[in-house]
């Protein structure tokens, strides 16, 4: 039974290959592999949160063949990693415990160069938030090493939770951006020198701070409404990717509009340039959809294949196994992204240079 199912493995991926020589989108998927292709730190770094979050396989091998009872709870669960690939392509835990220096960082830099991060000098307000934020920042980094020696009571348990929360979706919010405007880069390229292209798209996502921070506001709701639900209501589990697919723009409309821009305005483009886009999303999510299910299942057939195996075959097939994921996750979240940046943004673009 488990050659067969190896054998209908292999003659799925053969189909799917097939399909995507002749895909409407094949230069979108071409581009978005070349992009990763020469981007290798990006594919190590999605692995290494991969390996960080330590998934466990969601079916035996048992369930694996049984495929007429599997197929509805694979797709389901490839078109929720799909759609969320817009939002989390790198896990926000634990690059979260960055951002409170990236935070002192960028308060440094704004008050040293205003004029670098924008047309004026920010408001008193405006620079007491992000005094705010980096303190906060700061307060909630040293709690959590607090915390790796030795318990917490539990109001500061629950007060280092509470802030895990706020500052990952600030950190999935910054990540947005930053890989946005790294593939703008890439697009629309600014200089012939691509080896700043990271700390450019760095530069740029610090220019739209305020942006970012309104962003990841709206990471919160969701990711505090979706751990809420998680497991206690299948609604939910249908209703989060709708929801991640309608804003699924926002980030690279944050990444587009000007650094002064404000937030509605990137949320009235965001909704502009998924109507444009949809049909070719949906031929997009088709494809993606499909390979997602087929690795995800591959993925759990080898952990559950090798479970039984001595421990250095096990950590060995689980690194190859999150790399491989983190290589289809990357490509599929790129492809989306050119995708809606071609379709969906008359050209020329309708962003401000970036400041």
């Amino acid at each position: 039974m488990l050659s067969t199912t190896f054998l209908a493995l292999l003659g799925l991926t053969v189909g799917l290959v097939l399909h995507l020589r002749w895909h409407p989108l094949r230069r979108e998927f071409s581009d978005a592999w070349d992009f990763l292709r020469l981007r290798q730190p990006l594919v190590l770094l999605a692995a290494g949160l991969l390996l960080l979050a330590d998934e466990k396989p969601v079916f035996t091998v048992a369930e694996l063949e049984d495929w007429s009872a599997l197929w509805p709870s694979l797709l389901g669960r490839a078109f929720t990693e799909v759609t969320g690939l817009f939002h989390t392509l790198l896990r926000p835990w634990p690059l979260a415990l960055l951002l409170p220096l990236g935070l002192v960082l960028l308060t440094i830099r704004v008050w040293r160069w205003p004029y670098r991060y924008g047309e004026r000098v920010p408001a008193p307000e405006q620079k007491l938030v992000l005094v705010g934020l980096s303190v906060t920042g700061l307060v909630w980094l040293a709690v959590e090493a607090a915390a790796w020696r030795s318990p917490l009571p539990e109001w500061l348990e629950s007060v280092k939770l509470a802030g895990r929360v706020v500052f990952e979706a600030l950190t999935a919010a910054g990540t947005q951006v930053w890989l946005a405007r790294l593939v703008v880069a890439w697009e629309r390229p600014a200089d012939t020198e691509a080896d700043r292209d990271a700390v450019t798209a760095l530069e740029n996502t610090f220019a739209r701070w305020q942006s970012v921070v309104l962003l990841g506001a709206f990471n919160l709701i969701w990711m505090v409404w979706w751990s809420f639900w998680q497991g206690r209501s299948q609604l939910a589990a249908w209703v989060l990717p709708e929801f991640w697919l309608l804003f699924a723009a926002l980030p690279l409309s944050v990444a587009l509009a000007g650094g002064q821009a404000r937030f509605w305005a990137a949320g009235a483009m965001a909704q502009k340039v998924l109507l444009r886009s949809i049909p070719a999303l949906i031929g997009y999510l088709l494809t993606g959809v499909a390979a997602m299910a087929l690795v995800r299942y591959a993925a759990d057939l080898v952990s559950g294949t090798f479970s039984g195996s001595q421990a250095w075959l096990r950590e060995v097939m689980r690194v190859v196994t999150a790399l491989v994921l983190a290589m289809l996750r990357g490509w599929l979240c790129l492809a989306a992204i050119f995708v809606m940046l071609r379709l969906g943004f008359p050209r020329p673009s309708p962003a401000d240079p970036a400041r």
